[in-house]
């Protein structure tokens, strides 16, 4: 197979896995890292906040080496940030406290 056969499949490849992880139950929500793309950038998309992008990584520990180096279609596992938000206010002493 050549290398632009290889790259056509690469969609109907990822949309499979996709279709795949949201019909089982209980699915996680994922993001298909997309050319250019940083875990910053993501994170501030599926999140709302950039700062987050560590939650983002340890998510993904196991497939991303270096956080600063994504690769175009690449799966990544959203985490649930609500739930990150509220632990943090927790660690910090934040209104959480109250």
């Amino acid at each position: 197979m050549s290398r632009r056969a290889a790259r056509c499949r690469l969609p109907g490849l990822l949309l499979t896995v996709l279709a795949s992880v949201s019909s089982s139950a209980g699915a996680e929500r994922v993001h298909v890292v997309q050319p250019g793309e940083t875990l910053w950038q993501i994170a501030a998309e599926v999140a709302g906040d950039p700062h987050l992008w560590p939650r983002l990584y340890r998510a993904n520990r196991d497939q991303i080496v270096d956080p600063s180096r994504l690769h175009p279609g690449q799966v990544l596992t959203i985490p649930d940030f609500q739930n990150a938000a509220a632990e943090a206010e927790t660690d910090s002493g934040g209104p959480a406290n109250d």
